[in-house]
């Protein structure tokens, strides 16, 4: 842990072109700064965002002073032997951090703010002529340049990635605005990247198009894998090729066990093997890794509501021991079967019955399986809510999103369909089907964000959805997959 040393370096600028008041020049033209122990340097989060100047001086005295005649210095570091001087703009809370140095006698300096210097904010220019912390901007005190008020201090504006409320959070000069997700960024990161299908809204057969994407699954690779309802067959992208290789079905649509019918959703385990919710055949097909047939894994073959059948599945995961676990949608409830079952086992609401109370659902769709922590995820369509069932314990669901009532607020879903859970963050992504939306909901989170999409608004543009259908994330994270069936593609956006 940093110590802080307990003196401050008091600057005073001695020429002072008109007459203020001694609480103006206090407030304007003073800089309290703290002080790192030695053998420490500033490591800012975006070296070319915000350092300003290296130099050479004498001491840290001017160093400092340094800072202080530079308009947008906040953070500044200086090493005794080497007289090396760096300052940066940005507060140091929010933009870097102090880092053991191989400079035994480097220090860092931070620029104390305090509400007083920003007393005369929207007062008559006449207040802050001269001042380090304001500037006239249309006739009024304003914050200066990459700064924004937060009510009390003028604070750095935010880079890339950090968390914002209005746009002036974010450094404008480089074109990060408060993006939707309630991060800065550019504006573009809301653009969706056509990563399978023609893109251009048309359904198609070839090796390069998709008919009716619905699931997606992420192969130990990265290659993105999609199950097609239209062209009842699973495709395979190998990661950056727009050029899909067929691993599950046929040319055609059938009841073959080298066939599938309208296949819905898939998983994908960590030897490749597919598991493929063939929902018009009312089963789950498992193809083992390069197997050219399948063997059915759960369901009759028929639509039925005894526990060794299934009628349209919607949502399945397989946990390491090989346990298969089914959203029954229109039996509305979730199954699980152990390999080899012929009949699952009810984990979770009550069978045929639909309801809202915490041990029912209403037309289950995707699911997520956090194995780490016994729980499954389950995206409760019917009920516009996500519920999160502990394996092993009892029914009784918790409600981690939604629940509100169906509707658009960010407190609210509409016919969710899809579920991911962040592996890092705990963040929860949902496929917000009819609000054409993915909401990210933080862990304890009461509303959700909006990552991509745009609120209520369907279309067929780089920023829209025609119909989310699935979600996930590619292996590190950083990538945000989302089928849009009625568009025939999938898209990838970036996260940050």
């Amino acid at each position: 842990m940093l110590i802080w040393f307990n003196y401050h370096l008091h600057i005073f600028l001695i020429y002072i072109s008109i007459s203020l008041s001694s609480e103006d020049i206090s407030s304007g033209w003073q800089s309290f700064i703290h002080f790192s122990s030695s053998g420490f340097e500033f490591s800012p989060i975006d070296m070319e965002a915000l350092f300003l100047q290296q130099t050479t001086a004498d001491s840290l005295e001017i160093c400092s002073q340094m800072c202080h005649t530079t308009v947008l210095c906040r953070t500044f570091d200086f090493d005794i032997v080497s007289h090396r001087c760096r300052i940066f703009q940005g507060d140091l809370d929010t933009t870097g951090s102090i880092i053991s140095s191989s400079l035994s006698q480097s220090v860092v300096g931070s620029i104390e703010l305090d509400s007083t210097q920003f007393d005369s904010y929207g007062k008559s220019c006449l207040f802050c002529q001269g001042s380090r912390y304001l500037k006239c901007i249309n006739s009024s005190c304003q914050c200066q340049s990459n700064t924004y008020f937060d009510g009390s201090i003028c604070r750095s504006q935010k880079l890339l990635g950090s968390q914002c409320i209005n746009e002036t959070d974010c450094r404008t000069d480089l074109n990060y605005t408060c993006l939707p997700r309630l991060q800065c960024g550019p504006l573009s990161l809301q653009n969706g990247n056509t990563v399978a299908g023609y893109g251009n809204g048309t359904a198609g057969s070839d090796n390069n198009a998709l008919n009716k994407p619905w699931g997606l699954a992420m192969g130990i690779d990265n290659s993105l894998y999609v199950c097609e309802y239209g062209n009842s067959r699973v495709m395979r992208f190998h990661e950056g090729s727009t050029l899909g290789i067929r691993v599950a079905g046929s040319a055609s649509a059938g009841t073959g066990s080298n066939q599938l019918y309208e296949p819905s959703v898939l998983y994908v385990d960590a030897s490749s093997n597919i598991y493929v919710a063939d929902d018009i055949n009312y089963r789950v097909m498992y193809w083992a890794n390069g197997s050219l047939s399948a063997t059915k894994v759960v369901g009759t073959g028929y639509s039925g509501s005894s526990l060794n059948a299934v009628a349209d599945v919607f949502g399945i995961t397989v946990d390491s021991h090989g346990n298969i676990y089914v959203a029954d949608t229109m039996n509305h409830r979730v199954t699980k079967w152990i390999p080899g079952a012929t009949v699952g086992i009810i984990i979770a609401g009550q069978n045929g019955i639909s309801g809202s109370q915490s041990n029912q659902l209403s037309y289950p769709a995707g699911l997520f399986l956090d194995e780490l922590h016994s729980y499954l995820y389950i995206a409760d369509a019917g009920n516009n809510r996500i519920q999160r069932i502990t394996l092993g314990g009892s029914t009784n669901a918790t409600t981690v999103a939604g629940g509100n009532g169906q509707g658009s607020s960010n407190m609210q879903l509409n016919n969710p369909i899809s579920v991911y859970v962040s592996k890092t963050t705990g963040a929860i992504y949902i496929a917000d089907e009819d609000n054409y939306r993915v909401t990210k909901w933080a862990v304890g989170a009461t509303k959700g964000v909006t990552v991509v999409g745009i609120d209520g608004q369907a279309g067929s543009s780089p920023m829209l959805f025609g119909d989310p259908t699935y979600v996930i994330l590619n292996l590190n994270e950083t990538l945000l997959y989302v089928s849009d069936y009625v568009n025939h593609r999938v898209q990838s956006f970036k996260l940050i």
